[in-house]
């Protein structure tokens, strides 16, 4: 418990109640390499916490996003595609402070061509992601009429204009992508990127079927245009399914021809400590070993989507070969552990994320580059294995609930959650779970 509240701590000690429309940098109040940037960590890692304790914290959060809009659509634009495409390292409106050459090749002392900002395209995904949280669990849609539907209809139309069709096939595709695993770059139909892909055209297609308010609003020719397509690429868009033999979800398209080596044996390899795992020729790029968890983080995400078996075995089978070369993995093999019913298994991952910032082993270079600061999304990742993992909270038909998933040593856990504007009493023990409105 002291590394969650140690956790816990750095959250609050950051939060931007200063502001309406302000994010949390990647690395905290401090880091060197990150410039102060603004990643996906927010809305994936960080939300929850914020969204459970102080919504108003969690829309200044969001509202970052939303007031950065003009970024994302001019950064669509200079690419070619419709639509906003986010920054990878988001600085001040919402112009990308990532470099095209970010890691130091330790052997040269050059910098070395990276694909992060280009390509990592889930990252608008995980803006709509973070909206419609919002809205699932405040039932406040205040949000959506200041900028978030128009926010969530832009994202759709960026990918509606990345779509592929082979000529012989009735599927639509995602090419050239990076998932969360950025030690393989440039991949096709990665499982977590279209899958989110997914999530963000539903989102629209409900806001636009709601005919939400919103000041920029498509006249009713351009809505029934956007709704004819959006519906099309959630029919035909290839979301890779679980192996009928294996149960296995591919991570991308040829995965499985990687070589097949133990994440020890890749580190073996390296020549030099601090060297870059991924890339071009990074020792872990045409093997199965993986820098984070990207399959698993989308199983986490839907996992109503899955049976416990499948769950647990790509959770099997992924883990062995995840170097965990990010502070963002740990927390979501912990929970989707928990939801395998498996705390005891769960609770090292969880230790890894609450211990991020209380212990060495955490990877503080990229290369030759010291990247320092803290890891507040492996503290957002800590509060989350704790109330959704072990304390198993949830919605379920509109109601909150929870289901004791405690690991050995826990006896008892309490905590308060804000859901549709009322405080609840979260009780949990070994044998039962309580969620009582305050």
């Amino acid at each position: 418990m002291e590394a969650l509240n140690y956790s816990l701590y750095h959250l609050h000690s950051i939060a931007p109640r200063h502001s309406k429309s302000l994010s949390i940098a990647a690395r905290g109040l401090s880091g060197q390499t990150y410039k102060g940037a603004v990643f996906w960590d927010t809305e994936m890692f960080m939300l929850d916490f914020f969204l459970f304790t102080e919504p108003e914290v969690a829309k200044t959060l969001l509202k970052y996003r939303i007031d950065t809009l003009k970024g994302a659509k001019t950064k669509a634009r200079d690419y070619g595609f419709d639509g906003a495409f986010y920054a990878w390292e988001s600085q001040e409106g919402g112009y990308d402070a990532c470099s095209d050459y970010n890691v130091t090749d330790v052997f040269t002392g050059r910098p070395m061509r990276t694909f992060f900002k280009d390509k990592q395209i889930h990252i608008s995904a995980a803006v709509v992601y973070g909206i419609m949280r919002y809205i699932q669990f405040t039932g406040n849609k205040d949000l959506l009429r200041e900028g978030g539907a128009e926010t969530i209809i832009e994202c759709a139309k960026f990918y509606y204009s990345l779509l592929i069709k082979r000529v012989k096939s009735e599927k639509y595709e995602l090419y050239d992508v990076i998932g969360p695993d950025e030690y393989h770059e440039r991949v096709n139909n990665n499982a977590y990127t279209n899958r989110m892909a997914k999530f963000t055209f539903d989102a629209a297609i409900k806001l636009l079927e709601e005919e939400t308010e919103n000041e920029n609003a498509e006249s009713e020719s351009e809505k029934k245009e956007l709704l004819e397509s959006f519906r099309d690429a959630v029919l035909h868009l290839y979301i890779p399914q679980p192996d009928e033999k294996t149960g296995i979800i591919e991570q991308f398209d040829g995965y499985g021809q990687l070589e097949e080596i133990s994440v020890a044996e890749v580190k073996g390899r390296l020549l030099h400590e601090k060297e870059y795992w991924g890339g071009a020729y990074g020792v872990a790029s045409h093997t199965k070993v993986i820098k984070q968890a990207d399959v698993v983080t989308m199983m986490n995400l839907f996992s109503s989507e899955y049976d416990m078996e499948t769950l647990y075995k790509n959770w099997a089978y992924y883990e062995p070969r995840t170097e965990h070369g990010s502070s963002l993995s740990a927390c979501m093999y912990s929970m989707v552990a928990c939801k395998c019913n498996m705390p005891d298994q769960a609770y090292p991952f969880f230790l890894k994320s609450a211990k991020a910032d209380l212990g060495d082993g955490g990877k503080q270079w990229a290369g030759l580059i010291y990247i320092g600061g803290t890891h507040p999304a492996a503290s957002g990742g800590a509060y989350m294995t704790a109330v959704e993992g072990f304390a198993g909270l949830r919605i379920e038909n509109g109601e909150l609930t929870a289901e004791p998933r405690l690991p050995k040593g826990w006896n008892h856990l309490k905590f308060k959650i804000n859901y549709l504007g009322e405080l609840y009493q979260v009780t949990v023990t070994k044998d039962e779970a309580k969620v009582e409105k305050l």
